[in-house]
Order: structure tokens, then sequence, then C-alpha cells
């Protein structure tokens, strides 16, 4: 059901059982992680911070370690197995997810991919239920890539799941610093893992350590934060 609803509590702290919001239409509107539609109400399951990412995801977030799938989650996995009609991929849950081999953009029967154990993938979830194991597919809702695939060169790091949605935000401080000072590439998943790539590997690790030194930081002190790790290290983009 995608429901449009009246939320009375976007970035307020709540508590499992709270109800945030009333269902008044139908229309398209998601649920993300904490939430559940109970009738005509949206309650918190879990305790933390109501937050809304546009155009139309709502999620609790809170500093909880493990990682509870969710459909629409853009995930980074890692392959464990390769069978003929899927994959088996780790994303940090509780149970490995599945990757049918069919289930990247472009791909047929003939033209399959040719990932191996251990290979990267940047992939979204689109089953996400409790009495099964999560499914994921490489491409968009509009079919296209869009970034996901599979993931080569550049380095993979963990950081806390609050940290991971902060990164996906349009504008994320810690990452306008970095990109004002050097170019580089990423990939962030909800399940907290973070892929960046650059032109180097010492710039590829500055900005993966400015990244996780950056989580309780403001805007003005992810800049300092950056520049100070630039003269330090006496390096930048080449």
């Amino acid at each position: 059901m995608d429901p449009e609803a009246t939320i009375l509590k976007v970035n307020e702290f709540v508590l499992p059982g709270d109800t945030i919001g009333r269902i008044t239409t139908q229309s398209k509107f998601r649920l993300g992680s904490g939430l559940i539609q109970n009738k005509s109400d949206i309650v918190a399951t879990k305790a933390g911070y109501l937050r809304f990412k546009n155009p139309n995801i709502y999620w609790i977030e809170n500093n909880q370690m493990k990682y509870i799938p969710t459909v629409e989650d853009a995930v980074l996995g890692i392959v464990l197995e390769k069978h003929s009609e899927n994959f088996k991929v780790d994303i940090g849950g509780s149970s490995p997810a599945l990757l049918p081999v069919l289930a990247f953009e472009g791909v047929t029967k003939k033209n399959r991919p040719n990932l191996q154990r251990g290979s990267l993938l940047y992939a979204r979830v689109v089953v996400a239920n409790k009495d099964m194991d999560p499914e994921l597919v490489c491409y968009a809702p509009n079919q296209k890539s869009q970034g996901f695939g599979e993931i080569k060169l550049g380095y993979m790091f963990k950081c806390s799941l609050s940290l991971a949605r902060s990164l996906m935000a349009h504008q994320c401080p810690i990452l306008q610093a970095i990109g004002d000072r050097l170019p580089f590439e990423i990939a962030v998943g909800v399940n907290g893992r973070v892929w960046v790539n650059t032109n180097n590997i010492t710039n590829t690790v500055l900005i993966a350590n400015a990244i996780l030194n950056s989580e309780f930081l403001t805007g003005p002190q992810c800049q300092v934060l950056v520049q100070r790790m630039m003269d330090a290290h006496n390096f930048g983009a080449e």
C-alpha cells in the first residue's frame, strides 16, 4: 500500500508505539525502517528521530548497530555464493540477500553478469520481509542503472548507520568540504558501508578518514577537518 499521510512529528524524537501520523488518501508514500501501518495510523516500532527524504520516504533514525533491510534501501553488498539463477549477497543483515542473475540492467539469459565470490555490488532492496530472505536488484525503479551493479577498484569501509544516512543527504557537509578540494567517486549504502575512489590511494585514505571523523561535526567544522588533514599530509588532487 502506498498511502499519503498527515505526518505529525517530523524531526522529533518518538518512542515505540507512538502514532506519528494518520493516513488520509491513497498515493505514493513509503514507510522505511522503524515505521508500520496500523489501519489508518502510522506507528513507530523503535525509538529515534523521525526523518523524511524526498520524494516520499519516512523512517526512524537511531544509533542501532544492526542493519535491518527495508524496501528501496540502496546497499553495498559482497557476493558470498554464485548459483545458476541467483547470487547470495552479504548486506550486513541477519541473513544473506538473494540477487537474481537477471536483475541487472540490460542483462539477458545469454549475457549474464560474471560476478565472483567477493565481488562488491551497489544494489537496491526490493523484498524485505521478516519471513523471507531479502531480495536485491541492480537497477533503479525506472530500469536504469544509476550506479547500481558491480563496483571495481576503490576502497570500501564501514561506518554507523546514522552516518551513512547523513552522507546520502542532498547537501552533506563533509562531502561538500571534500568536493571543494578533491575529485572523488562515492557510493553509500544505508547498511553502513561506503565506497570511495580517487586518482590515488593516498587521497582515498584521506577521504575515508575524513568521513569517519565527521559524524558529529557541523558544516564549518567539516571544512576545518578536511583542510587540516590535507595540510598535515601535504597532499591533494594530482
